[in-house]
């Protein structure tokens, strides 16, 4: 399958063991690029077909595909 960037939310009660979270989910083939214990949240990459194992790692809230954002070129008829 296709490698797809990764968005993991942690559980509240798992919060400060982001770290632990983050380690277990590497085990599973995530490869982590950020962790922002501010929100929980464990960015990265991993193979489509890992979405549902990693949903499975002890801590875990969720885990969904990243969605990108593409703006319109800046212009005088376009707001920003």
């Amino acid at each position: 399958m296709a490698e797809i960037g990764i968005l993991v939310m942690v559980d509240k009660d798992r919060q400060s063991d982001l770290d632990q979270v983050a380690k277990a989910l590497e085990a599973r083939g995530l490869r982590v690029e950020q962790k922002l214990p501010r929100f929980r949240t464990i960015t990265g990459t991993a193979d489509s077909s890992l979405i549902e194992q990693l949903k499975t790692v002890q801590g875990v809230a969720s885990v969904r595909p990243q969605q990108g954002v593409q703006l319109p070129p800046m212009g005088d008829d376009i707001p920003q």
